[in-house]
């Protein structure tokens, strides 16, 4: 079932950020809801990102993107700024692309408020980063293994991780051991993460948007 796009929360100025950033060392742990979103459109037609730069987003051409996605492809919709909604895009390889996407290029889709356990179920990942869920046997729950890895310059590479057994509230999955905490939102096909800085290294971080891994 789609829809078209209603209540989004709209950009403020939260901790001196800018309303009218867009970026994704931010979007997984800024914004508490988070909705599937579908690329309207002619077939063919280039819908374009545009940045978060001074003045911007507004239609002026200083403001678009190289990139741009074309009607069909899905998007993680977040913050609502004016006309525009603060959008990530996961392709299956290769890096994300965030930034603002006009507001009437978008469908909204109604995901579920309370998934299934099996929706949550198999391997996610980002990057080299890994997220392994399956059924607990022993108390019904799911079992999440994860694993994230920071590479700086030349051999200087940070590892962490987070093993837990937890029970989903809605479509969110919270685990915690010891000082690491990760949420765990799940959003159509996607797996929204953000975590508190503590789950290993420095700079080791799992915020981010999963996808199923083949």
């Amino acid at each position: 079932m789609l829809m078209c796009i209603a209540t989004l929360t709209s950009a403020q100025n939260v901790d001196d950020i800018p309303a009218n950033w867009c970026r994704n060392g931010l979007f997984t742990s800024e914004q508490a809801e988070f909705t599937l979103a579908t690329v309207r459109g002619k077939q063919k037609t280039r819908i374009h990102f545009f940045s978060d730069d001074d003045g911007c987003p507004n239609a002026d051409a200083k403001c678009k993107t190289k990139s741009y996605l074309v009607a069909g492809d899905q998007v993680v919709a977040s913050r609502k700024y004016g006309s525009w909604i603060c959008s990530w895009y996961q392709p299956r390889k290769g890096e994300e692309t965030v930034g603002w996407l006009p507001a009437d290029s978008l469908v909204m889709s109604a995901s579920s408020a309370s998934p299934t356990l099996q929706r949550w179920t198999g391997l996610w990942m980002y990057g080299k980063k890994s997220l392994n869920i399956r059924r607990d046997i022993k108390s019904g729950f799911l079992k999440a293994k994860g694993y994230a890895i920071w590479e700086g310059t030349g051999a200087n590479v940070h590892v962490g991780g987070v093993e837990a057994v937890a029970q989903p509230e809605a479509n969110e999955l919270i685990l915690v051991e010891e000082e690491c905490r990760v949420s765990l939102k799940l959003v159509g096909g996607y797996i929204v993460a953000s975590d508190n800085s503590e789950c290993g290294g420095v700079n080791v971080r799992f915020n981010g948007i999963f996808r199923r891994g083949r």
